[in-house]
Order: C-alpha cells, then structure tokens, then sequence
C-alpha cells in the first residue's frame, strides 16, 4: 500500500467544488482545509502508478494553483507464514 500526503493549494473561491470533485475519488481524504483555500490531503493505493494517477489529477482539477507532496510511505503486504508445528 502507497501513503501519500499532500498540501493542495486552490483559489479560495473555488474550495468547495474543489473538495467536493476531490472526496469523489477513491482513496482520498481531505483532513484539513484553511479559508485561504488550504487542504491537507492524503491518498492511498495499491500501486505506484496510481498515486502518481491521483497526484496528477489534483493538480488538473480546477482552481487547484499547486500540489506538493509532503510524505510518501510504502508499506509492504508481508504473508502469512504458516506454523511449521
């Protein structure tokens, strides 16, 4: 699973649709947002490629004016073993 953090940056008068467009889309949650159009925002997914998709997508929205990425995280799947006893 990929974590990605980051702070969007959106016109302020286009905030609310630009919240709304993002909540629409699988894997992002929005966990702050500042009047000045402010958002900290994290994705989650399954796959590199992916997180990539959703941070080029954020920044294609409308009145999005930057996205920066913060922190990525890659946590890996580890399998089950199984008892040898």
């Amino acid at each position: 699973m990929n974590i990605s953090s980051l702070i969007v940056d959106v016109r302020p008068e286009r905030l609310a649709g630009v919240q709304r467009d993002l909540l629409d889309w699988p894997g992002i949650e929005i966990h702050a947002a500042t009047p000045q159009g402010k958002l900290i925002v994290t994705i989650e997914s399954d796959a590199d490629g992916s997180s990539a998709d959703a941070f080029a997508r954020i920044a294609a929205v409308e009145g999005v004016m930057s996205v920066a990425m913060v922190y990525h995280q890659v946590e890996q799947e580890i399998p089950d073993v199984a008892d040898p006893t």
